[in-house]
């Protein structure tokens, strides 16, 4: 219970007092000396010492405030006895002053006893049908899991108050306390709808939705966040869950609003749109001079075409060359080389540019299979299957190109043997 109580008490205690005494100039300054020195003692966690200055000054003054400045050291002294007479006191004098009720109920709290703090709440509810009392006396029943009544008293404070906390509080003892999680849900929205997409509401609503994995409740929201405060976080997160639908084309469609056009090429790559990939591509090395741009642009003018005849490899060949004369790495390597073999462009060229991504990688069985199809179409035939088989067999890759590779290979290294 004590972890409900931190809030309580600060929300009590920061509430204006008054005075009901008129100081003259002479008390005057003896109370702002007073203040000054229980100021002092408090701020050096002097609590006892202070807590005694401030109930002089509040004999003095009569001020509800420095009564609970008071009160509230005294608790940090864990002199809740002490404090709760000063509360007391005070009420017998103000019997209906919500304020005080409220610093009762708190320390009965304190002191562990929530059947007394109820009474007090309820008798300031009594005087006073305030939001911040049927919080209150929310919290203590929350405190008490007592979870229905917690939830009749913050639905009657958020009627009077509908505050961020209160329809969030509501919404999380529905849906974890209750079982009514398509209640807690509905409560968001209808507050969503009439107050709209406050952050820390629709953040609620994020999560009891992603709890759920209600993608098209997500991206709802996520598009609320977005139209409403137009920060790139939401429009990345819409994108998102529209490429986890695979919803391709509406991922592109949202994205365009972020003028990115790596993020842009990205999106193009995994929707296999090679023919806009190949635009972004060339755009960002043209840019840049980045080579992986260029060599990505490769890849791309290659897999999009529909025909791959000798002019397009040779130009995707052409522009590869000229990446890896400055970007050292083993998968345009390989792909270059495996280029060169399957095409008979140049298949010398090929194998020793797929020897050369071995060197990066030598366990990799894709370079191992391009190398094993260089070695086949050399004739080398014997060499290959040797290559093909760890690819197959040790290394495990057995897709129907691997499959297609082997049996040409056993084939080609079975002639052999028969033509000796």
């Amino acid at each position: 219970m004590q972890r409900y109580l931190a809030p309580i008490v600060v929300a009590a205690l920061l509430l204006t007092g008054c005075s009901h005494k008129t100081p003259t100039p002479k008390s005057d300054a003896k109370i702002n000396a007073l203040l000054i020195k229980a100021t002092f003692l408090e701020g050096e966690g002097y609590y006892q010492e202070a807590a005694r200055l401030y109930e002089k000054l509040y004999t003095m003054s009569g001020s509800l405030e420095i009564l609970k400045r008071s009160v509230a050291d005294y608790i940090r002294a864990k002199e809740f006895d002490k404090a709760m007479a000063l509360v007391q006191e005070a009420l017998k004098k103000e019997p209906k002053n919500s304020s005080l009720l409220q610093l009762a109920a708190s320390l009965y709290l304190a002191k562990g006893e929530p059947q007394k703090a109820l009474e007090a709440i309820k008798r300031a509810l009594e005087y006073d049908k305030s939001a911040k009392n049927y919080e209150y006396l929310a919290s203590i029943y929350l405190a008490q899991k007592r979870y229905d009544l917690a939830l009749k008293y913050y639905k009657s404070a958020y009627a009077i108050n509908p505050s961020i906390h209160n329809v969030n509080t509501i919404a999380y003892i529905m849906y974890f306390y209750l079982d009514k999680k398509e209640e807690a849900i509905a409560y968001l929205e209808t507050h969503t709808r009439i107050y709209g997409c406050q952050k820390e509401v629709c953040k609620t609503l994020i999560s009891l939705y992603s709890l759920q994995n209600n993608i098209d409740g997500l991206l709802s929201v996520y598009k609320r966040l977005y139209q409403t405060y137009k920060e790139e976080e939401y429009l990345r997160k819409i994108v998102e869950l529209y490429l986890y639908k695979k919803e391709y084309s509406k991922a592109i469609e949202w994205a365009k609003e972020l003028d990115d056009d790596e993020y842009m090429l990205d999106l193009y790559k995994i929707a296999r749109d090679y023919k806009k990939a190949y635009e972004y591509a060339m755009r960002l090395y043209r840019q840049t001079k980045d080579p992986k741009y260029l060599a990505q642009a490769a890849i791309f003018e290659y897999e999009g075409a529909s025909h791959k005849d000798p002019k397009l490899v040779e130009d995707v060949a052409k522009k590869l060359e000229l990446a890896i004369k400055t970007l050292d790495d083993p998968v345009y390597l390989n792909y270059l080389g495996y280029l060169y073999i399957d095409h008979d462009l140049n298949i010398k060229r090929g194998v020793e540019l797929v020897k050369k991504a071995l060197e990066y990688e030598p366990d990799s069985p894709y370079y191992l299979d391009s190398l094993a199809w260089g070695y086949y179409k050399l004739g080398r035939c014997q060499e290959a299957l040797r290559v093909i088989k760890r690819v197959y067999y040790e290394l495990g890759l057995k897709d129907s190109e691997i499959q297609l590779h082997l049996t040409k290979i056993r084939q080609c290294a079975k002639d052999r043997n028969d033509a000796r």
